[in-house]
């Protein structure tokens, strides 16, 4: 223990420039840091996403701020995808590939670093890592499932034929293929990245030295991992769900999030449903119709937490306020942010109305409530399928295509999650997957694993000690 007291682990962390990519980064960085190993994590990102969280820098969490090159309609504060209109995506990714020599002059800064950590959406990073002798990490905070579909669909030519796992796949070889097509030619419009869409996860994957992590548990995608480890070749190491700490509000939001559990508390168990799809997803005017009317029509009491784009923002289509007219007795509207995790956690709250992105789906299973899904683009369908497939989603709303929905199969879906007999079975399962998710979330076997495989990919096999219950192979 001696050596290990000595040494110590340098880690710099490069999350896509996403709240949904940067948060499981951070919480890996507590876990990691809170670890019995010395270790201290760099958390680069931009200024626009760092600035919300100032309050977490510590002498072992240090925030390390990236600057992207000037870019026409793109100034540093939508260095971020909050409130970045869809029509600049691509042009935020050329931002961060234009981006590599400013990095690797931080990693020259911030010498000596054992290990990068780093998300898919940048794969030159780990090649900035390599020219300094640093070994790199590819973590995942999408699901397994999702990482292997996405990877299957990209080795066509060498792993011909549907997605092997149907309950996840979308039916067929060719609806596959042409949905991760679409997927690319999306964000791919103007040819404005430097890295191909279609490049950026194989990439990733292959670059990463030795194994890759990803945000999940073993117990409930076991199978995913094991297809994904035989896609690449290499070991796939679950490091937990990681569901957050706290409900990071500020002083204002903390007031309005006492408003919203205080109106809980008025409510009957297991009577609530929660609906919410993220912090960068804007509704349509008419998603946001028909949701209103389906929330209206299912006579279920609801928390619908809604998000409009600031009227300097230039995001086509989407609503800026609530239909005119709706003020059902029945529920209540939150605008902009509600205390997710407690709302989820509430006696009242007997279903979760999601659009299924994957820290959504586990802190749903964290706390044993079922989810109607209604995914809408990217993993989301097949974070949808999987939670179907294990119990955990009482229904799923039927759509013609993604985010074509009608409110009468909003009403159908919610009305049957919280008062059918499917809601039921699907509340008994969820609450046999929370014991699954808070087991997997307190175990800390799965970080002292990850620093053990980043110690020996780095030369310092001392700085963690082997616990015995790992395969002695990984570090002979």
């Amino acid at each position: 223990m001696a050596q290990a007291e000595r040494e110590s682990m340098r880690v710099v962390m490069f999350p896509w420039l996403a709240h949904g990519h940067i948060n499981p980064y951070l919480g890996l960085a507590k876990r990691l840091t809170t670890s019995d190993v010395d270790v201290v994590v760099h958390l680069v990102s931009t200024p626009a996403n760092l600035a919300p969280l100032a309050c977490h820098q510590t002498d072992r969490i240090r925030l390390v701020e990236l600057h992207l090159p000037a870019l026409p309609d793109l100034p540093p504060a939508l260095h971020t995808t909050k409130r970045l209109p869809a029509r600049l995506m691509p042009a935020l990714k050329r931002a961060c590939d234009l981006a590599a020599p400013s990095f690797g002059a931080l990693l020259d800064e911030l010498r000596p670093v054992d290990v990068l950590l780093y998300d898919f959406l940048q794969p030159w990073a780990p090649l900035e890592a390599a020219a300094r002798g640093v070994p790199a990490v590819h973590f995942s905070t999408c699901s397994a499932a999702a990482t292997a579909f996405f990877t299957h669909c990209r080795k066509t030519d060498r792993v011909p034929g549907a997605f092997p796992f149907e309950a996840i796949g979308l039916g067929s070889a060719d609806e596959e293929a042409k949905y991760t097509a679409l997927l690319a030619i999306l964000d791919d419009v103007g040819g404005a990245a430097l890295v191909p869409e279609r490049a950026r996860l194989t990439l990733s994957l292959e670059r990463s030295s030795g194994f890759v992590a990803v945000k999940t548990c073993a117990d409930i995608e076991r199978k995913y991992m094991d297809y994904l480890s035989q896609l690449i070749g290499k070991e796939v190491v679950p490091v937990g769900p990681l569901i957050a700490d706290g409900d990071g509000s500020s002083e204002d939001e903390h007031a309005g999030g006492e408003r919203v559990m205080r109106w809980l508390d008025g409510e009957q168990p297991a009577s609530v449903v929660l609906v919410s799809f993220g912090s960068e997803y804007f509704m349509s005017e008419r998603q946001m119709a028909e949701m209103a009317r389906g929330l209206e029509l299912s006579g279920v009491p609801f928390l619908w937490v809604v998000r409009f784009p600031g009227a300097e923002d230039d995001v086509r289509g989407a609503a800026r306020s609530i239909p005119p007219g709706f003020a059902p007795a029945q529920g209540m509207v939150v605008e902009g942010w509600a205390p997710q995790r407690r709302v989820l956690s509430h006696p009242s709250c007997g279903a979760f109305l999601t659009h299924c992105g994957w820290s959504s789906v586990l802190e749903s299973m964290g706390a044993g409530v079922p989810m109607v899904a209604l995914p809408l683009h990217i993993d989301q369908p097949l974070n949808a399928n999987l939670a179907a497939e294990v119990g955990a989603a009482a229904a799923l709303v039927k759509q013609e295509s993604f985010g074509e929905f009608t409110a009468e199969e909003v009403a159908r879906a919610v009305r049957v999650a919280v008062n059918g007999k499917e809601g039921e079975a699907a509340r008994r399962r969820a609450r046999e997957l929370r014991e699954v998710v808070v087991r997997n979330d307190g175990d800390d076997t799965q970080i002292v694993a990850l620093l053990q495989r980043m110690a020996r990919i780095c030369g310092k096999g001392q700085a963690v000690p082997n616990q015995g219950f790992l395969n002695p192979l990984f570090y002979s």
